[in-house]
């Protein structure tokens, strides 16, 4: 090599002038020199370390019961007067729901009591009904009531943050951050390069107060090789932005180590930061109205954007896409009225101050062994909690658009991230007694762990029921004036799943019609077919959903922990050996189910039967309890077919507009830049799932090299070390490399020998 032209073009110098001083340098050395004139790093700050302690907390739940009988309860904080609203509000459900709950279970009592269930049978009965009814009767009152001052708009509400915005100071700045490990790099650079451009076309005025970083936890040099050409390529492709990579050597604690370690790096440079997800895509406009509502809402410690899901072409997906955007729009609505500033953190697509979160919200390690014990695990509800109780607002703001990520496209993925997500809630209950929470906040904790508890529940509810209707058809006195005692516990079920099925979704159908928006979903007919067919769904995925949280609870209770893993991001439908593996043991469980229950129907002996047609006129049938719980086993016997069928991608439903949402009908420019940009990229950047080529990139690449030279650093002992291996064409271990691409003698000896002889050097994978 003796032509250093294209090396000194890509550290910015013209064409002619390359060609001159390339053809003047005699050798490696030569260039070398040249390079290290300007060696500062391009894309990792000088860092300004404080230190950074967890809060004292104490978790036992005993001692916080104890100091909270001895000192009693604690003043509520001063603050705006939406506080006292939102008490009162919850009030009204509470008395609401506890109404209902008390004339649900007398009535039930009333008439289960004439069906001579077994008194256990009947006491245990009541006693899981009575739990899932107050729930369900919860959820539904705050819909209710939430829905009802919703409609109402934010103008009506003189406490909304927006009514104080106000444009930033100039000394304001602010951290896009998005913590990664082992995610699709190009789409992760991809997000970046679309929210930065989309932030620069909506208010150049503002884009001097943000800066990006990408905060890897990477492990495989593969990846981290990926990530860091992408932020070179992404400070190329936007020359008045600031693209930042840091990528931890230690990963501990994941994601809440990620983002603690830059609030102890960087925090002290940055008045926010706006935590994003590998997935998350924001509107610029969107930025700046979450930066303009902290400015001016000095009280405010987060404010939460409602994400809505994009991108998604599995049926899976589309389907749990549609519904996020018909009920969950709704949903979201309805708690920001119910909880104001006392609402939760999502842990992305959220501006936090950082002051006050690295002072209050870096969570202590909980004692005991995991799944229990351990660094929270969803600890961003945690943490929403534990700014509030410092005393600042949490707010939940849906109506913010130009917020999106992307959900899992598949059931497997799906269930993986509930896993993850159950084991994090049931975490929850360690802090539901701490000291100064506010009782949103506790209630927050208590239904977030109840939201997976109904899965045992449900299941113990079924089987007591089929039991009790079971034990009265064999054994019990068919009287005539007992039908209705027969039908309760049926009709109990159906109004269930009515109220958490086809309540919100009719009251989300309404006010999409009557706001105009169905056209966004295809049209009025499309969007209630599309509706019609995700229920249909749900009838037989809820079985599934809830058979798989009780196997959950039951490994929680057995102690099996787990880790928070990268997640399916693509549309790559299941294979059957992965259905079979992971639903083949639901399938033949709801199989011998239906096979049970058929039995026990077949005892039943004919003139119960026939007492029972003659009481209902030929309507009932013994048989017809197949028909009730069909949906359930149906669901359980076929879910291997539902998971694999769900994965796939089918462009005919896709063309008759079904399952379709709003950003499909009228895709937001920077969904749409984010798609182009990935494309891009992934044309550009090292291909991951060849880790041999991504190294031979890195050491042989000019337009790497150069880039990454910057970030390189003399370290003697390792060039000690590993210099002469490299020279003599020895075999390097992973992690002789990884040390050697961040040493600066090793790097220039690896490329140049690389470049040199015009064969990449054979790299061995560590065992």
């Amino acid at each position: 090599m003796s032509d250093f032209a294209d090396y000194l073009r890509q550290c910015g110098l013209g064409a002619e002038e390359a060609k001159r001083l390339g053809s003047s340098m005699n050798g490696w050395d030569d260039l070398h020199a040249w390079m290290s004139r300007d060696d500062r790093s391009r894309i990792q700050p000088q860092p300004r370390r404080r230190s950074i302690v967890p809060p004292p907390l104490t978790i036992s739940w005993k001692a916080n019961i104890r100091e909270g009988m001895r000192q009693g309860a604690a003043p509520e904080q001063p603050g705006r007067g939406w506080k006292a609203v939102v008490d009162y509000r919850r009030r009204v459900a509470l008395a609401l729901s506890l109404t209902m709950t008390g004339i649900m279970l007398t009535l039930s009592y009333a008439m289960l009591n004439a069906q001579q269930m077994p008194a256990l049978t009947l006491k245990i009965y009541l006693l899981i009904y009575g739990v899932m009814t107050f729930f369900l009767a919860s959820t539904f009152f705050k819909t209710m009531l939430g829905t009802w001052h919703m409609l109402r708009g934010p103008a009506a509400n003189p406490w909304h943050p927006e009514h104080r915005a106000c444009d930033p100071r100039p000394e304001a700045r602010v951290a896009i951050i998005y913590p990664v490990y082992h995610e699709d790099v190009a789409r992760v650079a991809a997000g970046m390069a679309a929210t930065w451009a989309s932030l620069e076309r909506a208010h150049p005025e503002l884009a001097d107060h943000f800066d990006m970083f990408l905060l890897s936890d990477s492990r495989n040099p593969e990846y981290w090789i990926a990530e860091q050409a992408a932020i070179h390529r992404l400070a190329e492709a936007f020359p008045h932005g600031r693209f930042y990579y840091r990528r931890r050597s230690i990963r501990s604690n994941a994601k809440l180590g990620n983002v603690s370690d830059f609030c102890r790096r960087w925090g002290g440079d940055y008045d926010y930061m706006l935590v994003m997800d590998a997935d998350s895509i924001m509107d610029g406009a969107a930025i700046a109205t979450l930066l303009r509502m902290m400015e001016g809402n000095p009280e405010i410690g987060i404010l939460q954007t409602n994400p809505k899901p994009v991108l998604r072409q599995s049926l899976f997906g589309r389907m749990q896409q549609f519904a996020a955007h018909l009920y969950g729009s709704v949903f979201s609505y309805s708690l920001q009225t119910m909880f104001m500033g006392h609402a939760s953190y999502i842990g992305h697509n959220a501006m936090i101050r950082i002051a006050p979160f690295a002072r209050h919200c870096m969570l202590p390690e909980l004692s005991g062994p995991a799944p229990w014990g351990g660094k929270p695990l969803s600890h961003d509800i945690v943490e929403s909690a534990m700014i509030a109780r410092a005393g600042y607002e949490v707010w939940f703001l849906p109506e913010i658009d130009g917020s999106y990520d992307e959900i899992p496209a598949n059931i497997i993925g799906f269930f993986a991230r509930e896993r993850r997500w159950m084991q994090g809630n049931l975490q929850h209950l360690r802090f539901v007694f701490l000291n100064g929470l506010s009782s949103v906040h506790r209630e927050t904790f208590i239904n977030g762990s109840m939201g997976y508890a109904a899965g045992p529940l449900w299941t113990a509810f079924l089987l007591v029921s089929a039991y009790g209707m079971i034990h009265f058809l064999q054994n019990g006195l068919m009287l005539l004036g007992n039908l209705r005692a027969l039908e309760i516990p049926m009709l109990m079920l159906l109004l269930s799943s009515l109220v958490m099925l086809f309540l919100p979704r009719v009251i989300a159908l309404g006010i999409h019609i009557s706001r105009d928006r169905a056209r966004l979903f295809g049209g009025k007919d499309k969007l209630v077919w599309s509706m019609l067919l995700e229920t249909l769904f749900s009838f037989f995925f809820s079985p599934i959903m809830m058979i798989y949280l009780s196997y959950f609870m039951w490994l929680w209770l057995k102690r099996k922990s787990i880790s928070w893993t990268t997640q399916q991001r693509d549309d790559e439908p299941l294979g059957w050996d992965a259905c079979i593996r992971y639903f083949g043991w639901a399938s033949l469980l709801g199989i011998a189910c239906w096979g049970l229950l058929f039995y026990e129907v077949m005892q039943i002996p004919d003139y119960q039967g026939a007492l029972l047609q003659l009481a209902s006129d030929g309507w009932v049938r013994p048989h017809d309890l197949l028909i009730w719980y069909f949906p359930i086993f149906g669901g359980f016997a076929a879910s291997i077919w539902i998971v694999r069928a769900t994965s796939l991608t089918y462009p005919s439903i896709q063309a008759r507009r079904l399952f379709t949402i709003p950003e499909e009908t009228m895709m937001p420019e920077v969904v749409r830049e984010t798609v182009a940009w990935n494309a891009r990229l992934a044309a550009l950047l090292p291909d991951v799932r060849d880790p041999e080529a991504v190294k031979r990139y890195a050491i042989s690449d000019p337009y790497f090299y150069v880039r990454h030279r910057r970030e390189t650093r003399p370290r003697p002992q390792i060039a000690r070390q590993l210099l002469p291996k490299i020279l003599s064409g020895a075999l390097l271990e992973e992690n002789e490399l990884m040390l050697a691409l961040g040493e600066r003698s090793c790097f220039d000896s690896l490329h140049a020998l690389n470049a040199d002889i015009d064969e990449t050097i054979v790299l061995k994978a560590a065992e």
